[in-house]
């Protein structure tokens, strides 16, 4: 019960506020490629032991969304309402994109074919 609620809220706040604060297509692609870059950084990191490698990939994942967010959305009000929620937005967001389910540029696809 209590992951259902959690997947509930966060479906919540998906759909009503993350959602609508990555409309600008240039933010949305500087999401991707971000956590594409922090995804393969920490990675490497890891895989390499280089502790410089491994915090670049944090700084990926943080740094050029919320640049992101001040030159293309002139806003951040998810990660201000639940910074957590934020973090998992964006990579669910990485993971439709990379499934088909959304487009970059456009967002969600109405249809079911990808």
């Amino acid at each position: 019960m209590r992951l259902s609620s959690f997947s509930q809220r966060f479906m919540e706040f998906y759909e009503g506020i993350y959602l609508p604060d990555h409309a600008s297509p240039l933010n949305r692609w500087v999401h991707f490629l971000s956590n594409i870059a922090a995804l393969a950084c920490c990675s490497l990191g890891i895989g390499l032991g280089s502790i410089f490698l491994f915090g670049f990939g944090v700084w990926c994942q943080l740094g050029p969304p919320y640049l992101g967010h001040i030159l293309f959305e002139k806003t951040h009000r998810s990660i201000d309402q639940s910074p957590i929620f934020a973090a998992l937005g964006s990579w669910f967001t990485t993971y439709q994109i990379l499934t088909g389910k959304q487009s970059i540029t456009h967002g969600r696809r109405t249809s079911s074919k990808p």
